[in-house]
Protein backbone atom coordinates (compact mmCIF):
# COMPACT_ATOMS: atom_id res chain seq x y z
CA UNK A 1 0.00 0.00 0.00
CA UNK A 2 1.13 3.54 -1.08
CA UNK A 3 0.86 6.33 2.03
CA UNK A 4 1.44 10.40 0.98
CA UNK A 5 1.42 11.14 4.73
CA UNK A 6 1.92 15.33 4.52
CA UNK A 7 -0.45 16.78 2.09
CA UNK A 8 -2.60 20.21 2.70
CA UNK A 9 -6.09 21.04 1.73
CA UNK A 10 -7.44 24.61 0.62
CA UNK A 11 -7.45 25.52 4.37
CA UNK A 12 -3.77 26.20 4.44
CA UNK A 13 -2.89 29.78 3.20
CA UNK A 14 -0.20 28.43 0.75
CA UNK A 15 -2.26 26.02 -0.77
CA UNK A 16 -4.31 25.87 -4.31
CA UNK A 17 -7.76 26.25 -3.78
CA UNK A 18 -8.68 22.99 -5.60
CA UNK A 19 -7.50 20.65 -2.58
CA UNK A 20 -10.52 19.83 -1.84
CA UNK A 21 -12.05 16.48 -0.91
CA UNK A 22 -13.59 14.91 -4.23
CA UNK A 23 -10.34 16.06 -6.16
CA UNK A 24 -7.71 15.38 -3.39
CA UNK A 25 -9.19 11.46 -3.20
CA UNK A 26 -8.60 11.03 -7.48
CA UNK A 27 -5.39 11.67 -6.78
CA UNK A 28 -4.76 10.37 -3.24
CA UNK A 29 -3.03 6.65 -2.73
CA UNK A 30 -4.14 3.83 -0.89
CA UNK A 31 -3.60 6.46 2.57
CA UNK A 32 -3.00 9.76 3.13
CA UNK A 33 -3.04 12.16 5.81
CA UNK A 34 -4.08 16.12 5.57
CA UNK A 35 -1.96 18.15 7.43
CA UNK A 36 -2.65 21.50 7.26
CA UNK A 37 -0.94 24.66 8.79
CA UNK A 38 -1.76 24.87 12.61
CA UNK A 39 -5.20 23.25 11.50
CA UNK A 40 -7.19 20.13 11.76
CA UNK A 41 -10.76 21.97 10.93
CA UNK A 42 -10.70 20.72 7.29
CA UNK A 43 -10.11 16.85 8.35
CA UNK A 44 -13.74 15.94 9.09
CA UNK A 45 -14.82 16.55 5.37
CA UNK A 46 -12.00 14.36 3.78
CA UNK A 47 -12.74 12.07 6.68
CA UNK A 48 -16.77 11.56 4.93
CA UNK A 49 -15.15 11.52 1.33
CA UNK A 50 -12.47 9.15 1.62
CA UNK A 51 -14.82 6.70 3.15
CA UNK A 52 -16.36 6.22 0.33
CA UNK A 53 -13.74 5.52 -1.73
CA UNK A 54 -12.39 3.09 0.25
CA UNK A 55 -9.07 4.74 0.78
CA UNK A 56 -7.57 5.54 4.75
CA UNK A 57 -7.39 9.40 5.45
CA UNK A 58 -4.99 9.66 8.52
CA UNK A 59 -6.23 12.75 10.95
CA UNK A 60 -3.12 15.32 11.06
CA UNK A 61 -1.65 18.50 11.24
CA UNK A 62 1.35 20.74 11.24
CA UNK A 63 2.20 22.99 13.84
CA UNK A 64 5.09 25.79 13.21
CA UNK A 65 6.73 26.28 16.58
CA UNK A 66 7.91 29.33 18.13
CA UNK A 67 11.18 28.21 16.99
CA UNK A 68 9.99 27.54 13.69
CA UNK A 69 10.22 24.05 13.17
CA UNK A 70 7.18 22.37 11.86
CA UNK A 71 6.05 19.22 13.51
CA UNK A 72 3.45 16.91 12.44
CA UNK A 73 0.81 15.58 14.14
CA UNK A 74 -1.06 11.96 13.53
CA UNK A 75 -3.92 10.38 15.33
CA UNK A 76 -6.25 7.95 15.09
CA UNK A 77 -9.48 9.74 15.81
CA UNK A 78 -10.48 12.83 14.53
CA UNK A 79 -11.68 13.45 18.04
CA UNK A 80 -7.98 13.84 19.40
CA UNK A 81 -7.14 15.88 16.24
CA UNK A 82 -9.75 18.50 16.62
CA UNK A 83 -9.15 19.09 20.44
CA UNK A 84 -5.19 19.75 19.44
CA UNK A 85 -6.41 22.28 16.73
CA UNK A 86 -8.45 24.05 19.24
CA UNK A 87 -5.24 24.37 21.54
CA UNK A 88 -3.15 25.07 18.81
CA UNK A 89 -6.00 28.05 17.73
CA UNK A 90 -4.91 29.98 21.16
CA UNK A 91 -1.85 30.12 20.84
CA UNK A 92 -1.78 31.61 16.83
CA UNK A 93 -0.94 35.27 16.24
CA UNK A 94 -4.34 37.55 16.49
CA UNK A 95 -3.91 39.88 14.23
CA UNK A 96 -5.48 41.69 10.84
CA UNK A 97 -5.31 38.94 8.48
CA UNK A 98 -5.36 40.14 4.64
CA UNK A 99 -5.98 36.69 1.85
CA UNK A 100 -5.22 38.71 -0.96
CA UNK A 101 -2.07 39.05 0.78
CA UNK A 102 -1.16 36.15 2.82
CA UNK A 103 -3.63 33.79 0.70
CA UNK A 104 -7.14 32.63 1.37
CA UNK A 105 -7.43 29.99 4.15
CA UNK A 106 -11.00 28.35 3.54
CA UNK A 107 -13.19 25.82 5.02
CA UNK A 108 -14.72 23.17 2.88
CA UNK A 109 -17.60 20.72 2.99
CA UNK A 110 -17.75 16.61 1.88
CA UNK A 111 -19.52 18.05 -1.51
CA UNK A 112 -16.38 20.50 -1.75
CA UNK A 113 -18.77 23.73 -1.24
CA UNK A 114 -16.47 26.12 0.57
CA UNK A 115 -18.29 27.31 4.28
CA UNK A 116 -16.10 29.40 5.57
CA UNK A 117 -13.00 31.94 5.36
CA UNK A 118 -10.47 31.64 8.38
CA UNK A 119 -9.65 35.26 9.76
CA UNK A 120 -6.69 34.04 12.04
CA UNK A 121 -3.37 33.27 10.21
CA UNK A 122 -2.24 30.06 10.00
CA UNK A 123 0.83 30.42 8.21
CA UNK A 124 2.12 31.92 11.15
CA UNK A 125 4.43 30.53 14.20
CA UNK A 126 2.34 29.64 17.71
CA UNK A 127 3.93 30.62 20.52
CA UNK A 128 4.59 26.89 21.94
CA UNK A 129 7.90 25.37 21.87
CA UNK A 130 8.75 21.96 19.72
CA UNK A 131 8.47 20.77 23.57
CA UNK A 132 5.42 21.96 24.38
CA UNK A 133 3.88 21.02 20.88
CA UNK A 134 5.02 17.61 21.54
CA UNK A 135 3.53 17.16 24.73
CA UNK A 136 0.10 18.64 23.41
CA UNK A 137 0.35 16.19 20.49
CA UNK A 138 1.19 12.78 22.74
CA UNK A 139 -1.61 14.28 25.48
CA UNK A 140 -3.80 13.43 22.93
CA UNK A 141 -2.62 10.11 21.88
CA UNK A 142 -0.94 11.44 18.56
CA UNK A 143 2.29 10.74 16.96
CA UNK A 144 4.53 13.52 16.55
CA UNK A 145 7.35 13.60 13.89
CA UNK A 146 9.66 15.79 12.55
CA UNK A 147 8.77 17.74 8.69
CA UNK A 148 10.76 18.07 6.06
CA UNK A 149 13.41 17.88 8.70
CA UNK A 150 16.66 19.64 6.25
CA UNK A 151 14.20 22.42 4.43
CA UNK A 152 12.55 25.56 5.58
CA UNK A 153 11.04 24.79 8.68
CA UNK A 154 12.49 21.51 9.22
CA UNK A 155 14.19 20.57 12.29
CA UNK A 156 17.65 20.77 11.07
CA UNK A 157 17.30 23.66 9.07
CA UNK A 158 16.07 26.18 11.85
CA UNK A 159 18.20 24.66 14.52
CA UNK A 160 20.48 22.30 13.23
CA UNK A 161 20.34 19.43 15.80
CA UNK A 162 17.67 16.92 16.77
CA UNK A 163 16.66 18.22 19.85
CA UNK A 164 15.99 15.80 23.08
CA UNK A 165 12.85 15.14 22.73
CA UNK A 166 10.16 12.12 22.14
CA UNK A 167 9.86 12.40 18.90
CA UNK A 168 10.71 9.37 16.91
CA UNK A 169 10.05 9.66 13.24
CA UNK A 170 11.18 12.22 10.79
CA UNK A 171 9.73 13.31 7.44
CA UNK A 172 12.75 12.60 4.87
CA UNK A 173 12.66 13.96 1.28
CA UNK A 174 16.15 12.56 -0.25
CA UNK A 175 18.57 10.00 0.05
CA UNK A 176 20.78 12.27 2.25
CA UNK A 177 18.17 13.18 4.53
CA UNK A 178 17.24 9.71 4.98
CA UNK A 179 20.98 8.47 6.18
CA UNK A 180 21.05 11.61 8.59
CA UNK A 181 17.85 10.57 10.29
CA UNK A 182 18.70 6.76 9.93
CA UNK A 183 22.23 7.53 11.50
CA UNK A 184 20.34 9.50 14.49
CA UNK A 185 18.27 6.00 15.17
CA UNK A 186 14.41 7.50 13.50
CA UNK A 187 12.14 5.85 11.56
CA UNK A 188 11.77 7.34 8.17
CA UNK A 189 8.67 8.38 6.03
CA UNK A 190 8.63 10.01 2.66
CA UNK A 191 5.72 12.75 1.89
CA UNK A 192 4.92 14.63 -1.12
CA UNK A 193 3.89 18.26 0.90
CA UNK A 194 1.51 18.41 -1.80
CA UNK A 195 -0.03 22.21 -1.69
CA UNK A 196 -1.51 21.19 -5.29
CA UNK A 197 -3.13 17.99 -6.84
CA UNK A 198 -0.27 17.32 -9.41
CA UNK A 199 2.26 16.97 -6.64
CA UNK A 200 -0.32 14.64 -4.68
CA UNK A 201 2.42 10.99 -4.37
CA UNK A 202 5.16 12.32 -5.98
CA UNK A 203 6.92 11.22 -2.47
CA UNK A 204 5.79 8.59 -0.96
CA UNK A 205 5.86 5.89 1.79
CA UNK A 206 5.03 2.38 1.65
CA UNK A 207 3.41 -0.61 3.91
CA UNK A 208 3.57 -4.01 2.92
CA UNK A 209 1.09 -4.96 5.30
CA UNK A 210 -2.80 -4.52 4.26
CA UNK A 211 -4.09 -2.23 6.74
CA UNK A 212 -7.97 -1.65 7.46
CA UNK A 213 -7.95 1.90 9.27
CA UNK A 214 -5.89 5.05 10.71
CA UNK A 215 -5.43 3.29 14.13
CA UNK A 216 -4.21 0.00 12.91
CA UNK A 217 -1.46 2.27 9.86
CA UNK A 218 -0.59 4.36 12.92
CA UNK A 219 0.13 1.07 14.69
CA UNK A 220 2.48 0.03 12.36
CA UNK A 221 4.02 3.70 11.65
CA UNK A 222 5.23 3.35 15.34
CA UNK A 223 6.43 0.08 15.33
CA UNK A 224 9.04 1.11 11.52
CA UNK A 225 6.99 -0.65 9.40
CA UNK A 226 5.92 1.79 6.49
CA UNK A 227 9.09 2.84 4.76
CA UNK A 228 10.25 5.09 2.43
CA UNK A 229 12.19 4.63 -1.11
CA UNK A 230 15.73 4.60 0.35
CA UNK A 231 14.81 1.71 2.46
CA UNK A 232 15.35 -0.75 -0.02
Amino acid sequence: MKCDLHVHSCLSPCADLTMVPNEVVKYSPDILAICDHNSGENVLSFLKVFENHSKILIPGIEIQTIEDVHILGYFDKIENLLKVSKIIYEHLPKISYDPEKFGYQLKVDQNDKFISLETTPLGFPTDLSIKEVTEIILKYSGIPVYAHISRKFGVLYQLGIFPDLNIHIAEVTNKEEYLIAKNNKFISISSSDAHFLNQIGKRYSIIKDKVKNAKEFLSFLIRGKVKTIWDS
